[in-house]
């Protein structure tokens, strides 16, 4: 939940003017607090946004923006999941942007998605395949290092930003979140990062290439009470397997998530810590994780 102020940062709009359009256009229905200040959801948020991007980009007023956003309500079939056929487009035209190197043209991409879908449909249906494809559009030479490079960190970076957005819950664990020295890919761990401070969690992300030696004195100076720990080379996996094990047994108190295909056909010890590959299945996993 948001207070009208924090919803006024998130999506650009000056917070009078919320008001205005909620009482005019009833687009948002904030609930109230015991004090009877507004407080908005993310389906709130995301309205306001999608809003605002027709009006920046089209030049709409906001009564022809409002009238395209309930006819866009109005086509929808309850309960439908977002069109396929509209991620495939969106990711050809991101995958161009980011082959050719333009900036501004991939983020107007990357902030159109953001303005029709939710966040984290945005994240694995778009973002995260759109990064497969430049990856193996590298390795089989069909796009230079340079392009490579630029696509990923543009990506990492959009995500990035929603790890600084969403809000925490200070009764939740803190996490710290790392690929182990040696493994490069990181978007598995940015995404399963981006779903834990989607529940309120403060995480510290570490990124790839991260000396497991080195997260000892951070585990204890940040009151760390969990860590995320993703591999997908198996060339590592017998050695960080090994880490794991050592550090559960010095501190039964932590918890520690492995996630990634390194992990396939880990020991039956290690077995009940491995996250499931699917987004779908986190929520359940999560739950039996955490309160177990």
């Amino acid at each position: 939940m948001y207070s009208i102020r924090k919803a006024s940062q998130l999506v650009g709009i000056p917070a009078v003017t919320i008001r205005a359009w909620e009482n005019r256009y009833q687009l948002t229905a904030p609930v109230r607090s015991t004090g009877g200040h507004r407080l908005y959801r993310d389906a709130d948020i995301e309205t306001l946004r999608w809003i605002k991007q027709q009006m920046d980009s089209c030049n709409l007023k906001i009564s022809e923006a409002v009238t395209l956003y309930r006819d866009k309500q109005a086509n929808k079939p309850a309960g439908a999941s977002s069109p396929p056929g509209r991620f495939i487009n969106l990711s050809e035209q991101l995958y161009r942007e980011l082959v050719d190197l333009n900036t501004v043209q991939a983020n107007e991409v990357i902030d159109l998605c953001f303005s029709l879908f939710h966040h984290e449909e945005v994240f694995h249906h778009i973002l995260t395949p759109v990064l497969r494809q430049i990856g193996t559009a590298w390795e089989n030479g069909v796009i230079s290092v340079a392009q490579e490079h630029f696509a990923s960190q543009m990506i990492i970076q959009r995500c990035t930003q929603f790890m600084r957005i969403l809000p925490l819950n200070p009764h939740l664990p803190r996490v710290v979140a790392l690929c182990p020295e040696g493994e490069h890919h990181q978007m598995g761990l940015m995404l399963f990062s981006l779903f834990l401070r989607n529940k309120g969690h403060d995480v510290i992300y570490l990124g790839p290439d991260t000396p497991l030696k080195d997260i000892t004195g951070l585990i204890r100076v940040k009151n760390i009470g969990i860590v995320a720990i993703s591999l997908n080379n198996p060339l590592l996996a017998v050695s960080v397997e090994k880490w794991i094990s050592e550090y559960r047994l010095a501190n039964p108190e932590l918890t520690i998530i492995a996630g990634g295909d390194g992990f396939q056909g880990c020991s039956a010890n290690l077995s009940p810590l491995v996250c499931p590959p699917g987004p779908s299945e986190w929520d359940n996993w999560y739950s039996l994780l955490l309160y177990r």
